[in-house]
């Protein structure tokens, strides 16, 4: 394994985390998508000091692509919150379809690739055996799904950003627009929501915005330099499954699950071993 996939392996453990800590913090969706935002962009501040200075129109974009990322991010702990970490991870393994559709449309000098779509539609027919036997996680499902559509999004123009600054610069801009984006949202949709932390909130908070945030986050940016979008966030189809043995071993999660969720996680699986040898062996590659 080359250092970039062992560093990307470590990546998207650390974001299959992410989903836990979300059950584990008691704020709500959007509350604690505001303070990871808002404390990461304060850490790679503080980090990078006068390193943060860009030209202005890259400044717009870097943090208008944050308020995509904000999105994603409130959507993706909403579904863990109506419905629970196993189902959220479900819908997020569909990052690679909508990666395989959106990339060759949004990049022209990426070629769609038959293979790349056939792996991610055999993927989203997991989620479908996952969904139909799950109808009364229903709603966190779909809301997942809308949260892997916005990840696809925010991947592909992040590939656009890499050759304009570093990594530490692109994410602290980034990770300002998604605090921005949150606090609008908080102030116009859930003006009611608690932003009072609990004791427990106090240690998850701060591991959430360093580890789950600055780091991969930044490091995932960094990646993008040399390695495909499709390639990363098929990777990321491990994310699901760290974060389903996750709440397994924490919250006891399966106890909630049927036949049909383990028949549909065992079809993800399968493709995600399957895809790199069909690529190692594919003439398009």
């Amino acid at each position: 394994m080359s250092r970039d996939h062992l560093k990307l392996q470590i990546v998207v453990i650390l974001w299959g985390f992410t989903a836990v800590l979300g059950e584990l913090i008691s704020l709500s969706a959007a509350s604690l998508v505001l303070y990871r935002t808002a404390l990461a962009a304060l850490i790679l501040l503080i980090w990078q000091g006068r390193r943060v200075q860009v030209p202005h129109r890259d400044k717009i974009a870097f943090t208008l692509t944050g308020f995509v990322i904000g999105a994603h991010w409130i959507t993706f702990f909403e579904a863990v919150k109506v419905a629970n970490v196993s189902i959220c991870m479900a819908g997020i393994a569909t990052l690679s379809l909508w990666t395989a559709i959106l990339e060759p449309l949004m990049a022209r000098e990426r070629k769609f690739r038959s293979l790349d779509l056939l792996f991610g539609l055999i993927v989203a027919l997991g989620v479908i055996v996952i969904f139909q036997s799950e109808l009364r996680f229903g709603k966190g499902l779909l809301i997942a799904l809308a949260s892997a559509i916005l990840a696809a999004v925010f991947s592909v123009i992040n590939s656009f950003h890499v050759s304009k600054a570093s990594h530490h610069v692109i994410t602290c801009y980034e990770m300002f627009g998604a605090a921005l984006f949150t606090a609008a949202y908080l102030f116009i949709f859930t003006p009611e929501a608690s932003l009072t932390w609990t004791a427990w909130d106090w240690l998850w908070l701060p591991v959430l915005a360093l580890f789950c945030t600055v780091i991969a986050f930044s490091q995932y940016v960094e990646l993008l330099k040399r390695m495909s979008v499709f390639t990363i966030n098929f990777a990321n189809n491990l994310e699901p499954i760290y974060g389903i043995l996750l709440a397994s071993l924490i919250f006891q999660d399966y106890r909630d699950l049927n036949q049909g969720f383990y028949l549909g996680a065992l079809i993800i699986i399968t493709s995600i071993c399957a895809y790199p040898f069909f690529r190692r062996t594919s003439p398009s590659s």
